[in-house]
C-alpha cells in the first residue's frame, strides 16, 4: 500500500498553495492605490511648514546659512562654497549661498508634495507662468518681497494639482 503525507501536512500545503493563488490574481478593485491617490491629491502640510519658514527667513536682512536652517528647523547635511543641503523625510531643500548668505531655496519634493490649493492659501493667488505658478510673499516688517515659484507635476496647473519643485528668490527691498 502506498504511503501518504500526513493530514497535517497535506492541510498546510494545499492552503499555502491557496493563499499563494490569491496573492498572485490580482484583483480589479484595488483599495490601497486608491487611498495613496487621495492622500497625494490632497497634498503634504509638512513641506508646507517649511516653504513658509523659508520665505520668512529669506525676507530677513542678511539671512545666513545657519539662520535660514534654523528657522526651517533642519540641519545642513552638506556644504560647499556656493550651497548646502537640507534633508527632510520626502524632500530636501538646496541653499543657494554665495559667501555665507542665502540668496534662493529649491525645494525638490519627492514624497511631500503639497497641491496648488495648498499653496495659495498661504501666499494668496498667483501668476501664471511658462513654468509654473509665482506667489509674492510680501515681509511687512522689513519691506521685502520674495518670489515663489511652485512648478507642478504636469501642466496646464489647476487648484488640485501636485508640485514637485518650489524655487524661492531671495529678498528684494522697496
Amino acid at each position: 500500500m502506498p504511503k501518504h503525507p500526513p493530514l497535517p501536512l497535506l492541510v498546510l500545503l494545499i492552503g499555502s498553495l491557496l493563499a499563494s493563488a490569491a496573492c498572485s490574481r490580482g484583483g480589479t478593485d484595488a483599495p490601497a492605490e486608491d487611498e495613496d491617490s487621495a492622500r497625494l491629491a490632497r497634498g503634504n502640510d509638512a513641506s508646507i511648514d517649511k516653504v513658509r519658514a523659508a520665505a520668512r527667513a529669506l525676507a530677513e536682512p542678511g539671512p545666513t546659512v545657519d539662520y535660514v536652517a534654523a528657522e526651517m528647523e533642519g540641519v545642513v547635511k552638506a556644504r560647499t562654497k556656493s550651497q548646502a543641503l537640507l534633508y527632510y523625510d520626502g524632500y530636501r531643500a538646496t541653499l543657494i549661498t554665495p559667501g555665507e548668505q542665502v540668496t534662493q531655496i529649491t525645494f525638490d519634493l519627492i514624497d511631500a508634495k503639497p497641491t496648488v490649493e495648498q499653496l495659495t492659501a498661504v501666499f494668496g493667488t498667483p501668476e501664471d507662468t511658462r513654468k509654473g505658478m509665482l506667489y509674492r510673499f510680501e515681509a511687512h516688517a522689513t519691506g521685502a518681497t520674495i518670489l515663489i515659484l511652485a512648478e507642478p507635476v504636469s501642466m496646464p496647473a489647476d487648484e488640485g494639482s501636485l508640485v514637485h519643485r518650489i524655487v524661492i528668490e531671495g529678498a528684494r527691498t522697496r
